[in-house]
C-alpha cells in the first residue's frame, strides 16, 4: 500500500511538473487559412518574442495584447515565410478592426526576395475574439482581410485570413 500511494503521489507530481513545463516552455498552438492555403504555428522562442503574447499599457488605463504568430523557417532560411502581428485590447470578447485605425491593428508579413526582406499588409476589415486571457495564457479566433501597405514591394493586391486559432503563452512581465 505505501509503494502504491508512494507512486501515484510521484505520478501525480510528475503530472503537475509536465503541464507547468509544458506552461513554462511556452507551447504555441495556431493555424489560419490565407487564401485557401493552411498556416500553423512554430515554436516560441526563448526570448518569448515570436508565438507569445505581450500585455502593455495602452493610451488611457487599457491594456493592449500584442503578439506575432510565425510559421516555421523553411530550409536555411532566416526569414518566417509569414508572420501576423496582432496588436489589440487585452480584454475578452470580439475586436472588430477597420483600415486605418490608430490604436490597434493587425499586419501581415509574407517573406519576398532576399533574406529578411517582406512584403506587409495592413488590416482591411478585421475581427477578432479573445475567448480566454490570463497572466499565462491567451486564446481566441480571428478573420479578415489584409491589404497590400504602400511601398512596401509588390505583392498581392490583398488576402482573406480565414479560420484562425490560437492558443499561445503570455510572457511574464518582468
Amino acid at each position: 500500500m505505501k509503494y502504491l500511494l508512494f507512486a501515484t503521489a510521484i505520478l501525480i507530481i510528475t503530472s503537475c511538473s509536465n503541464a507547468s513545463s509544458s506552461s513554462a516552455a511556452g507551447d504555441a498552438v495556431f493555424s489560419y487559412n490565407l487564401d485557401g492555403t493552411k498556416i500553423s504555428g512554430g515554436e516560441v522562442d526563448a526570448l518569448m518574442m515570436n508565438n507569445a503574447g505581450f500585455l502593455t499599457q495602452s493610451s488611457g488605463s487599457d491594456k493592449k495584447l500584442s503578439f506575432f504568430l510565425n510559421d516555421a523557417y523553411k530550409g536555411d532560411a532566416e526569414t518566417y515565410p509569414h508572420s501576423l502581428r496582432f496588436a489589440i485590447p487585452a480584454k475578452t470578447g470580439t475586436t472588430t478592426l477597420i483600415a486605418d485605425q490608430d490604436n490597434y491593428s493587425v499586419q501581415l508579413f509574407v517573406a519576398s526576395g532576399p533574406q529578411g526582406k517582406y512584403t506587409m499588409y495592413a488590416n482591411e476589415g478585421f475581427s477578432i475574439t479573445v475567448t480566454s486571457i490570463s497572466a499565462v495564457r491567451v486564446s481566441g479566433t480571428f478573420s479578415g482581410k489584409v491589404k497590400l501597405l504602400e511601398g512596401t514591394g509588390a505583392g498581392k493586391g490583398e488576402f482573406t485570413i480565414a479560420d484562425g486559432k490560437f492558443d499561445i503563452p503570455v510572457r511574464p512581465v518582468k
